[in-house]
């Protein structure tokens, strides 16, 4: 080889590692064909998509304005089993309208509660049950409200706290509707803490040797479900379960606080035990709460540290006290859109590429860069579909693949998938399309931030011509 063609290659050479190719991967190409490559261009939308955003007071049908797809559902003992070993389902049910939210494809996050403080004295256990327990807990009167705590420690308690969970697993645990699970059941507003103040009001809190066997209930009787703890517990570490953030906006509680304790661990306050750090169990399952005022945090003043903390705490969804109840189009509008956008997940088809043509009977191979702009992924196994669509708008072809959807953390993300082309496609020129699919209803059920989707959720990726 002569100078001028040496130093013709190494040019060559040059150019194409500077492009990001290798030698292997341009000689690669030219045996196997070009491929085409489709950019889709992205939506700046809110994107009303399930298990993510606000979550509304399922006992109110029209109280939010903006858009939601969860509704928070608390149950009080004295409600669920008002004569001992009798459940009453049905009146729960009526009264945090699940048949109506079924209806309009919302799901429930549940929340069992003991002890919920109110303006008046009051009791969150059934009667019969306090006459059981000898009448064992505290009678309160706080500056934020007033009830009865049971003790906790009582055998009778657990027993039959364990009991009732049976029957909600039974209800619930095969239902897809039921959602999530905020383990409650212990503290105020089930928020696993009592008054802590150094006065004579405090009320005694348990240690994790009698708390760990309310938890592992929830494990052993709803083990279909999500299950999120108030903090960080070695329980809730070793069951892979999510946390929830009940004083979101606040900076010295959620970042002081909440981020702190899941990525550092921490000593707990109440009882003195040493908790373990969980810094990566947003990965796996849900960061939510509620925000700790209703609209200030949605201010122009607090929007950006509200920004700042869902990104650092990995928030999915936030409610019932949230800013859903903010007239649409309000003043307040534009930052409830920036917090809805940055929550949970939102899948973004950066890029995609195939075959520009093929023999009907062979597989078309399909690569996809997505890129999640969330800030969570989506937690449920929904199987990824792709298909094609001819000039009607028929799906002319599909199949699922096999990429785990749960997978598309944060950031870029790619999938390889194949679609098989049947032997007897009428040949012509097809639009290839990307969706993912609910189980329940086998359709679509997630919303991309790709342009042209179309109504049924498919969005539309290059053409290929089929032979």
């Amino acid at each position: 080889m002569d100078m001028r063609k040496k130093i013709g290659a190494i040019a060559l050479f040059i150019v194409l590692c500077i492009a990001g190719f290798s030698l292997h991967e341009v000689l690669l190409a030219d045996q196997m064909g070009k491929r085409v490559h489709y950019y889709p261009a992205e939506t700046d939308e809110v994107l009303n998509n399930p298990y993510m955003g606000f979550s509304v007071d399922a006992k109110e049908k029209n109280a939010a304005s903006q858009p939601f797809r969860l509704a928070h559902a608390n149950v009080t003992w004295r409600l669920l089993e008002p004569e001992k070993g009798e459940y009453d389902f049905a009146q729960f049910e009526e009264m945090i309208n699940l048949q109506y939210w079924k209806e309009r494809d919302v799901s429930i996050v549940l929340r069992l509660l003991l002890d919920y403080p109110r303006d008046y004295s009051h009791m969150d256990i059934p009667d019969w049950l306090y006459e059981e327990i000898g009448e064992s807990g505290t009678w309160y009167e706080l500056e934020y409200g007033k009830g009865f705590s049971p003790d906790y420690a009582h055998p009778l308690l657990i027993q039959y706290h364990e009991r009732l969970v049976k029957a909600l697993g039974e209800r619930y645990n095969n239902n897809p509707q039921i959602a999530f699970i905020q383990l409650g059941s212990i503290g105020h507003w089930g928020e696993w803490h009592t008054w802590d103040e150094d006065d004579g009001n405090k009320i005694k809190f348990p240690d994790e040797e009698i708390t760990d066997q309310y938890a592992l209930h929830y494990v052993r009787y709803l083990n279909n479900k999500f299950l999120l703890m108030r903090r960080p517990h070695e329980v809730a570490l070793n069951h892979n379960m999510g946390l929830f953030n009940d004083a979101f906006g606040k900076t010295e509680s959620t970042i002081e606080g909440f981020l702190d304790w899941y990525t550092n661990g921490y000593t707990s306050w109440l009882t003195g035990e040493e908790e373990p750090a969980m810094p990566d169990f947003w990965v796996r399952s849900p960061s939510a709460g509620e925000f700790s005022h209703e609209t200030k945090y949605v201010e122009d003043a607090n929007i950006e540290e509200t920004i700042r903390q869902a990104k650092l705490t990995h928030v999915s969804w936030m409610g019932p006290y949230a800013p859903s109840r903010e007239k649409a189009g309000s003043r307040l509008q534009h930052n409830i859109d920036r917090f809805l956008k940055t929550v949970g997940y939102r899948f973004v088809v950066a890029k995609e590429s195939h075959e520009p043509s093929i023999k009907a009977g062979q597989t078309l191979h399909i690569e996809m860069k997505l890129v999640n702009r969330g800030v969570a992924p989506f937690y449920f196994a929904w199987p990824l579909e792709l298909s094609l669509v001819d000039s009607t708008g028929r799906i002319a072809a599909a199949g699922l693949g096999k990429t785990d959807v749960r997978k598309w953390l944060p950031g870029e993300n790619t999938a390889k998938e194949t679609l098989q082309i049947p032997h007897d496609l009428v040949p012509g020129v097809y639009t290839v399309h990307v969706a993912i699919l609910d189980p329940e209803t086998g359709k679509p059920g997630i919303r991309f931030a790709t342009a042209g989707g179309r109504k049924d959720l498919r969005y539309p990726l290059g053409q290929v011509t089929v032979k």
